[in-house]
């Protein structure tokens, strides 16, 4: 499975060199997703949003416009050079992927995708190379739908989990992913690995490099490589991302004997500083902040030593802590793209009447903080939940 991305295919020179990668690529079996050329979808998103009352559906259908001529631009680009090609268009009954009807940000019905992709998809593996367009669906009504900015980043990681593709390689304008955004940081390197919920948390802080809710598609086994175009090879290395999110569960941890610490003072760095100075051999399990204090779960040895340091910060107006404190951390590629997560957990611990000291997200991760002595039910109730 290969995608490339609008910059890959800005324009003609471009295009022609993305088609002879994948002329020249040693796969006996591939298949391509295309966004569409340069800005286009810009372009054709400034134009509707300067007119009035555009319904959702017709937005759909007329920013589709970008990736279906794309398709089949690239697919004839294909065919010039002597490969057999077919495009994939949501207006042709072979149309894979079916959505929900939220037509600028739709959901993907797995199942009937998939089972579209093994009707339609895999018996012209080996044949002919399918260009697909990315970032559209269809719904169940044969209405054109979006999957939202970035959504050929979808298309690929969830046709490569219909068909269980070994490899998807999402081709960047980019040498992989690099350690921070070169147009600030000019020393950014190149990442060879990423887990996959590393580069989650990176894409959800700002990296565009991957959309977060695509990641989800990954299956566990299947080689996920981010590959630059400029090398002019699929081949090349770039950075692999590895691991996958468990689809069906919530990954569920657990800590005991934390110290919850409460400092009172203005929340600005050189404070957060003189604090993380103080607990620089200490592990930290969380962190969080109100207008007048700051609040971070450690592991609970050396206390009296620890409460003494703390104490002797003059920019610290007081200090306070909490023993025997515990954290479940609850991890679920639900709270990729679906709302309603921390109201869950907090609802069944409610119900069996067990107190939140605190409740802190990041990302795809919810890390609840409770009384040690509640642990065992809080456990139960959260894993019920789910």
């Amino acid at each position: 499975m290969v995608k490339f991305g609008g910059a890959d295919l800005s324009s003609g020179e471009k295009i022609r060199r993305a088609a002879r990668m994948v002329a020249d690529a040693p796969y006996e079996e591939i298949i391509v997703v295309v966004s569409a050329m340069g800005d286009m979808t810009d372009i054709i998103e400034n134009i509707l949003c300067s007119l009035d009352k555009i319904r959702d559906a017709d937005y759909a259908d007329v920013v589709s416009m970008g990736e279906r001529m794309s398709a089949r631009i690239f697919s004839s680009a294909l065919r010039s050079l002597g490969v057999k090609s077919v495009t994939f268009d949501p207006s042709n009954d072979n149309w894979p992927i079916i959505t929900d009807s939220r037509f600028k940000n739709a959901k993907p019905d797995l199942e009937k995708t998939t089972s579209l992709v093994k009707a339609h998809l895999i018996p012209l593996l080996g044949k002919v190379i399918p260009v697909i367009c990315g970032f559209i669906g269809r719904d169940n009504q044969g209405r054109i739908t979006t999957l939202g900015r970035g959504g050929s980043d979808t298309t690929a990681l969830l046709l490569a989990n219909c068909i269980e593709a070994n490899e998807v390689l999402l081709v960047k304008q980019t040498n992989g992913v690099l350690s921070a955004d070169p147009k600030f940081v000019p020393e950014a390197k190149t990442i060879n690995k990423l887990g996959i919920h590393e580069m989650f948390d990176l894409a959800q802080g700002g990296a565009k490099i991957v959309k977060p809710e695509s990641l989800k598609y990954k299956l566990p086994d299947q080689k996920l490589r981010i590959v630059d175009f400029s090398n002019g090879r699929l081949t090349s290395e770039g950075t692999e991302i590895t691991g996958s999110f468990n689809p069906n569960s919530a990954e569920i941890s657990s800590y005991k004997h934390l110290l919850a610490v409460n400092v009172i003072c203005e929340v600005n760095s050189e404070n957060l500083g003189s604090l993380f100075q103080a607990l620089k051999s200490k592990l930290v399990y969380g962190v969080s902040s109100g207008s007048r204090s700051i609040t971070v779960f450690i592991s609970n040895d050396n206390i009296k030593q620890l409460l003494n340091e703390l104490h002797q910060i003059q920019s610290f107006k007081a200090i306070s802590h909490k023993a025997h404190v515990s954290l479940i951390q609850i991890n679920h590629p639900m709270f990729i793209d679906s709302p309603g997560g921390v109201a869950m957990i907090s609802n069944a611990l409610s119900q069996d009447s067990i107190n939140i000291i605190e409740i802190t997200t990041s990302k795809a991760t919810i890390n609840v903080f409770i009384e040690e002595k509640q642990l065992k039910c809080a456990k139960e109730a959260i894993e019920n939940a789910f």
